[in-house]
């Protein structure tokens, strides 16, 4: 379990140092060599939204996604509960929705394939609705863990 845990970390990690390695090899081969590789582009394009998916649903495990709450704050503790649970709520059918409707994306563009590599755009296009759910996911976990801690008389 420890494992799946942090499986969006370590994938998160592994795009990005994918992302880091491959552009050190473009403008090596562009610069240096003076033979710019072709294909870099659509595996960077790829490779940043798989990244970016991972990333979002890693820091919104450990709640890490910016939030304005200069108004919340001055509430009283149990309103702001109440709030918390209406923005996590909220969260997940956004996410749900955007998920879904990332999924539909991804299931029409089956004939789409990127010019150079041949790569279907169903697998680029993947990594939003496995991100959303991802971070859905985490959501619900957050909203169940709280209401629970708030039943047990915690803040």
């Amino acid at each position: 379990m420890g494992f799946l845990k942090s499986l969006d970390d370590w994938l998160a990690k592994l795009f990005t140092l994918a992302i880091v390695l491959i552009t050190i090899l473009a403008v090596f081969m562009r610069y240096i060599l003076n033979d710019p590789l072709q294909w870099i582009e659509e595996v960077l394009i790829a490779l940043y939204l798989w990244a970016i998916m991972f990333g979002a649903a890693s820091a919104m495990k450990g709640r890490g996604h910016v939030s304005i709450d200069a108004l919340v704050v001055v509430l009283p503790k149990p309103l702001q509960r109440y709030v918390q649970y209406f923005n996590d709520i909220v969260g997940i059918v956004v996410l749900v929705t955007f998920g879904w409707l990332g999924l539909q994306l991804s299931m029409a563009a089956g004939d789409k394939i990127t010019p150079i590599l041949g790569f279907k755009y169903t697998y680029i296009d993947l990594a939003v609705p496995v991100g959303a759910f991802w971070m859905a996911f985490y959501l619900l976990l957050h909203l169940v863990g709280d209401i629970r801690k708030s039943a047990k008389g915690g803040n």
